[in-house]
């Protein structure tokens, strides 16, 4: 099988860089560059003929003497086969009206050559056992994700139009429902522009250390599967699965667990403690707490979408994941995982909390924190549709406890730093009662 040639047709892609100097300017290129790119075609004279067509786009002539030129340029002219090379080619086609058709024909040999490539490199590195299983499998994934990604691309902008107007007309009539994952804390549920965490959209959530950001994101996953049924994954790199458990339990129950260990809980909360134990085992609730790599957590939450329908996906956190070893520096190693992280979202249509930390400066602040203070990369910022900044009242995590009637709390300020569909740089209140895992 692997001495087999690889998929391609010769024909196909002389046609499409034909077709694409028809016209003697970029028209035609323009129509297809976002689906197609030098790397789909099998050979490398197409490659570089490729590579001239698009690299004269835009306000210059692409013919033949354009295109000699630029391969001269850069010492190629003679792997085309010189001017008569492109000269042949060019002549290969008489109407633009096949564009679309080799280029369909050039993107599907490449994408059986993509299937090809990486099930055998799967099959050889299994041979060789130079990896783990679940290694293989998630640089499968990788790799065969990026065909339907191709396949998608050309979408048309009317499908989505139509869709548009389908959820126009549903909400006259009052049968709409918004495809969002909400919190369940009205204040801020009514701030955000979907009504919560939209399909598709990463809320990040970053705060010093000991504000419970953690326990805010599973607060408000709690709520979902509750109130809402909706299967959530959460991907704890900090937590062992016991003690997310027992975070769940408390949340629930509204009963402070320590007094289980130290003996002196009364029988009606024991009781509420095995109750809340039992509903967390009914809930649609998956939990992963190992990660090798950013594309490794794509895999897994892909993997569970598929299997269980999961529609919130909470990483906890962004720091933890181990970054790829190409990545020159830190920032750009974490800015590969936010990238990641926005195209888990998009690609598998699920709304993401992503906890991550905040740099030295914005945790000693006591003005509160910006996105400035988000640590390591701008990246973050950009890749999030919404950002949730939290601290303690007045910057001073002691001088923010205080206690009532449910017990210890600590008094916590949030402002919504980026907000995509909403209105941003609005804020509140929380109270965080960290001995019961709730906030209101």
């Amino acid at each position: 099988m692997i001495d087999l040639v690889e998929p391609h047709n010769t024909e196909a892609e002389e046609k499409l860089i034909a077709c694409l100097c028809l016209s003697g300017d970029s028209s035609a290129y323009d129509t297809i560059s976002s689906i197609i790119s030098e790397d789909d075609f099998y050979f490398l004279r197409h490659r570089l003929l490729f590579r001239a067509v698009a690299t004269l786009s835009g306000d210059k002539p692409i013919d033949e003497v354009s295109i000699m030129e630029y391969l001269k340029s850069i010492e190629c002219l003679e792997e085309v086969g010189g001017v008569m090379g492109i000269i042949e080619i060019l002549g290969k086609s008489s109407s633009s009206l096949q564009l679309k058709y080799y280029t369909e024909l050039v993107l599907e040999k490449a994408n059986l050559r993509r299937l090809r490539r990486a099930y055998i490199l799967g099959a050889e590195n299994a041979s060789a056992e130079t990896a783990t299983s679940q290694q293989i499998k998630a640089n499968v994934e990788e790799q065969t994700s990026k065909v339907s990604q191709t396949a998608d691309s050309g979408q048309q902008i009317q499908d989505a139009a139509d869709e548009l107007k389908e959820d126009f007309a549903a909400m006259m009539s009052g049968e709409y429902v918004n495809d969002v994952v909400r919190t369940h804390l009205p204040q801020l549920d009514s701030m955000l522009g979907s009504g919560g965490i939209g399909a598709g959209e990463v809320l990040t959530l970053s705060a010093p250390t000991s504000c419970g950001k953690s326990a805010l994101a599973l607060y408000i996953a709690t709520q979902a599967m509750l109130k809402e049924a909706v299967p959530t994954l959460v991907f704890s790199l900090e937590m062992p699965r016991k003690q997310v458990l027992k975070r769940m339990v408390q949340a629930i129950s509204g009963v402070n667990l320590r007094q289980i260990q130290e003996r002196v809980i009364s029988d009606d909360n024991m009781q509420k403690a095995n109750d809340a134990t039992d509903l967390v085992a009914s809930l649609p609730f998956y939990s992963i707490h190992t990660a090798r790599n950013p594309q490794d957590v794509l895999s897994q939450a892909r993997n569970y979408v598929k299997k269980h329908g999961v529609k919130l996906v909470v990483i906890d956190y962004l720091q933890l994941i181990p970054w790829s070893s190409k990545a020159k520096s830190k920032a750009e190693g974490i800015a590969d995982i936010s990238h990641k992280v926005k195209q888990l979202a998009l690609e598998l249509n699920v709304s993401v909390i992503l906890l991550s930390q905040v740099n030295r400066e914005g945790a000693k602040r006591e003005t509160g924190l910006s996105l400035y203070d988000l640590k390591d990369s701008g990246d973050i910022e950009n890749d999030a549709d919404i950002v949730l900044l939290l601290w303690p009242k007045n910057g001073d995590i002691e001088g923010a406890k205080s206690s009532d009637a449910k017990g210890p709390f600590t008094d916590l300020q949030y402002t919504i730093a980026k907000n995509r569909e909403g209105e941003r740089g609005v804020g509140g209140y929380l109270k965080f009662y960290h001995c019961l895992g709730r906030f209101k």
